[in-house]
């Protein structure tokens, strides 16, 4: 017992601090103290000439709706679709409503990480300039160019902070587009795997109020000049391919293990186990080929002294 209470305890430091080390290193990419590569520009692109106009979607709503919704939405479905005796472990499951959400919820949220992780490195591998990249960054070599490319620069914008300056020059791949597309794929295939089908019309809405959050925040990106239209693409690209890894290789498409609980019960009422059954068939099929077998061998004994008579 204790080596079983010493590994459970070794396991959970290392998973620890594997999750701190990947949110040390999302922070330190996020923030710039890693020196970045940055992508050259030609004076006066149309492109990244766009003013900045603000985000409709604030990173702040963003992360509120992708931390908070989907543990709200699975807790008020298992609350009102699932009765507490359905989570036996025996039957594949985390033993408790509780500890199946939060496994759930726990699998979401390494996804979560490692999406944002791969946009952060991607950005700054890339070092895409924004639509708002002139506006904000404010090139010194822009000043007095018409329509040579700029290979090197030098931001002179000083009223703004130092992290959002260096963001202008990390356009590719958008992170909102990325993990709204997640969201939305993890929340749809929950819901349609999860939640009853008692009406008609509320998954189905349910669905599209979902799948409305991905097409806003990706939308939103393009119309605030945030984001160019590759970058948003390719971001829901990237939150499509995690959503569905996610899904079906740690959740299991939220599918419970209740086909040997059906076979279960269904024997239990019959007062016998399933193999049980299928024993006593085969018994009763060797017996009857048995009893066929002495029938005919009477019958052959009863000709064979009838002919000797």
């Amino acid at each position: 017992m204790s080596i079983c209470k010493n590994t459970i305890r070794w396991v959970l430091v290392l998973d620890i601090f594997l999750a701190l080390t990947v949110i040390v290193l999302l922070t330190i990419l996020e923030f710039g103290t890693v020196p970045q590569q940055r992508i050259g520009f030609y004076c006066n692109d149309p492109k990244i000439s766009f003013k900045f106009m603000g985000d409709t979607i604030s990173i702040a709503s963003l992360f509120v709706g992708s931390l908070l919704v989907p543990i709200l939405v699975m807790w008020i479905a298992e609350y009102m679709c699932h009765s507490a005796d359905s989570y036996d472990i025996a039957l594949g499951c985390a033993g408790s409503r509780m500890k199946q959400i939060w496994l759930w919820y726990g699998q979401y949220m390494i996804g979560v990480v490692t999406l944002m992780f791969t946009c952060d490195v991607m950005k700054t591998l890339v070092g895409e300039p924004r639509p708002h990249f002139l506006d904000t960054c404010k090139p010194r070599e822009a000043e007095n160019c018409t329509d040579q490319y700029v290979e090197t620069y030098t931001c002179t914008n000083t009223i703004d902070s130092f992290w959002f300056v260096s963001d202008s020059s990390k356009s590719f791949p958008s992170g909102h587009s990325a993990l709204s597309m997640f969201t939305t794929v993890f929340l749809v295939w929950y819901l349609q795997n999860r939640l009853s089908n008692r009406t008609f019309f509320l998954k189905p809405w349910l669905q599209c109020l979902i799948c409305m959050w991905a097409v806003i925040c990706s939308l939103t990106r393009i119309g605030d000049n945030r984001h160019h239209w590759w970058d948003v693409l390719a971001g829901d690209i990237f939150g499509l391919a995690f959503g569905i890894l996610t899904v079906v290789v740690s959740c299991r498409a939220f599918r419970l293990n209740r086909v040997n609980s059906h076979i279960y019960n269904e024997s239990i009422e019959n007062g016998q186990l399933n193999f049980n059954g299928k024993r006593h068939q085969n018994v009763k099929k060797l017996l009857h080929e048995t009893t066929v077998d002495l029938s005919e061998g009477r019958e052959l004994k009863n000709a064979s002294s009838n002919w000797k008579e």
